[in-house]
């Protein structure tokens, strides 16, 4: 009987492992689904629908009917994607890990196209010639189909995406990569204040917690 427990946990823990959700070229998500939640446009506006976020340049998708649209960045106050909060920054959609005001501290997740088609990597930087063509000729779910069911029935046919995650802080309308050298370039006007902090604190820049201390400093 004992044997039996531990091997349905052992078959419980594997079914749990395999279940990860990957993205991948032909469901370029951050979610494994589009899900229930509510827009806020900057006219004030309140939009009800089910809500996902394009990995290749962080738009915001939404289901109508069985059709996948989006919504210009531009257009976004906030959205609630189930539990998450998102807010526009830099053009793209953003998770707010933080918040205190009007300061934030968000998450960025886009996928590294680039590393398919040229196998370099280093989602952002300027690409060249050949890159774009490839990237053009790259079959992607919300891009080239827009037609949900289709998206489902193929959504495991795609090529695995590798995903590049920043953290920003925004603070105002300035939106600063949250390093310590571009925290310190753009943020940081009293130097002495800064370096106790950081004695104090011992700032671990890859830590949500960290980061969030250096977000209320700020």
């Amino acid at each position: 009987m004992k044997r039996f427990v531990l091997f349905s946990l052992v078959c419980l823990l594997c079914g749990m492992v395999q279940a990860e959700y990957i993205p991948n070229t032909m469901w370029p998500y951050v979610y494994e689904d589009f899900t229930q939640g509510e827009l806020v446009l900057k006219n004030g506006d309140k939009v009800r629908a089910a809500f996902n976020v394009h990995l290749l340049e962080g738009e915001l998708h939404y289901l109508k009917d069985d059709k996948i649209l989006f919504v210009a960045t531009s257009r976004v106050k906030e959205v609630k994607i189930g539990d998450e909060s998102y807010v526009p920054a830099e053009g793209k959609m953003m998770k707010v890990i933080a918040q205190d005001s009007t300061k934030y501290l968000l998450q960025c997740m886009l996928g590294d196209f680039e590393a398919l088609v040229v196998g370099t990597g280093a989602y952002g930087a300027s690409a060249n010639t050949q890159a774009v063509r490839n990237l053009s000729s790259l079959e992607i779910g919300g891009k080239n189909i827009i037609n949900h069911a289709m998206l489902l029935q193929n959504k495991d046919a795609g090529k695995e995406l590798p995903i590049v995650t920043h953290r920003y802080f925004v603070i105002g309308d300035k939106c600063i990569l949250a390093t310590k050298k571009e925290v310190e370039k753009h943020l940081i006007s009293n130097e002495e204040s800064w370096s106790v902090f950081l004695k104090e604190n011992k700032i671990k820049w890859r830590k949500d917690a960290d980061l969030i201390k250096v977000l209320n400093f700020l």
